[in-house]
């Protein structure tokens, strides 16, 4: 009998080292194309929790209105108390609406934390009451990093339309804020869609403060508001830091949420959006060009009084910025905003109506 032997070969099914550079160099090339789309992804992701913020903002403003005829005052909550209640943002006053409510009767009744009593409305600053250095998430923008150890910042303020003298005590109504006047739908002639409610107010625009303003600036700034841009230099990217002989605030603007003076928690429609601010004859509490501002390149977000919100470009049509801020009679006699489409969408009753923007 013959005898038969089978013979096997392995077959070898590895890479060659000229293959596996091949397969390297196609991932590294497909990795290039998706990293960028993944950026903008979750940018384009940010910018949309960040509308819905201000939405939510704006809702829980409409829902106070309804439960007192009557919008939130952008400073102070009405009523007279020690401590400096009366600096205190309307977002003191809608925590309610916003799910909050145990902070905000902790703030208006007093409360009792870690074995210490707290007076009802502590002082914003310097007595350690621990609920002020709470971060709230729904007034944070989820493109912005805080950097404020001592407080809990926002990045979302108050419209005041292009009001810039008597922010403090104002003589009339111009915008849906009036800072200390609490103000009603009866009193937005121009629409709730043509009116802006509240806008972004943080960018972090020298990579070590929150939204920086100048300080004790000249009065004339309020003669030609175009003059605040001459306080900053412009960077090749387009966008600007502070010259360094300009004294800036301490806080920066939105530096700590439950703080309604001008400065802090404030913006006018006067300059276009993404423009440097400044306080006039002070530091925070005062007259002054106080720009709407925020992170995403181009744009600025907010919300109208109707509970819709928008992206609103930088080149917004904002008129002349050398022409005067309004005057106290002007704005009393409901004179026509000279800041363009930017000034009309932030006055409430000045008889302008904007389709387009």
């Amino acid at each position: 009998m013959k005898r038969i032997e089978v013979r096997t070969t392995k077959t070898s099914f590895g890479f060659t080292l000229v293959e596996l550079l091949v397969l390297i160099a196609i991932i590294g090339i497909l990795l290039s194309m998706l990293t960028p789309a993944m950026r903008t992804t979750r940018g384009a992701a940010r910018r949309v929790q960040c509308l819905n913020n201000l939405r939510q903002i704006a809702l829980a403003s409409l829902n106070y209105e309804s439960a007192n005829m009557k919008f939130p005052m952008a400073t102070g909550l009405g009523v007279k108390a020690a401590n400096n209640a009366d600096h205190y943002s309307g977002f003191v006053a809608i925590l309610p609406f916003l799910e909050l409510k145990d902070h905000h009767d902790a703030i208006t009744e007093g409360t009792s934390i870690d074995g210490v009593e707290y007076a009802p409305y502590p002082a914003l600053y310097g007595d350690g009451f621990p609920m002020w250095k709470d971060e709230l998430p729904i007034l944070l923008c989820p493109s912005l990093e805080t950097r404020i150890d001592d407080a809990a910042p926002t990045h979302y303020g108050f419209c005041i339309g292009d009001r810039a003298r008597n922010i403090t005590n104002p003589e009339s109504i111009r915008a849906v804020f009036a800072n200390a006047e609490p103000t009603g739908f009866n009193d937005l002639t121009d629409g709730s869609s043509n009116t802006i409610f509240f806008g972004e107010i943080g960018s972090v625009v020298d990579g070590a403060n929150e939204s920086p303003f100048a300080t004790n600036q000249p009065n004339q700034l309020l003669e030609n508001p175009g003059k605040c841009l001459d306080l900053v230099n412009r960077n090749r990217n387009g966008s600007w830091t502070f010259k360094k002989a300009v004294q800036l605030s301490l806080i920066g603007r939105g530096g700590h949420w439950a703080d309604g003076r001008a400065g802090v928690a404030l913006f006018n429609t006067i300059l276009a959006p993404n423009s440097p601010g400044a306080a006039v004859d002070g530091t925070a509490g005062v007259d002054g060009i106080y720009s709407a501002s925020g992170p995403h390149r181009s744009i600025v977000n907010v919300a109208f009084v109707d509970g819709s919100v928008h992206a609103i470009d930088s080149d917004i049509d904002a008129g002349d910025a050398s022409h005067p801020t309004p005057t106290a009679r002007e704005m009393a006699e409901r004179a026509p905003t000279p800041y363009g489409v930017w000034g009309a969408l932030g006055t409430s009753n000045t008889g302008e109506v904007v389709s387009d923007f």
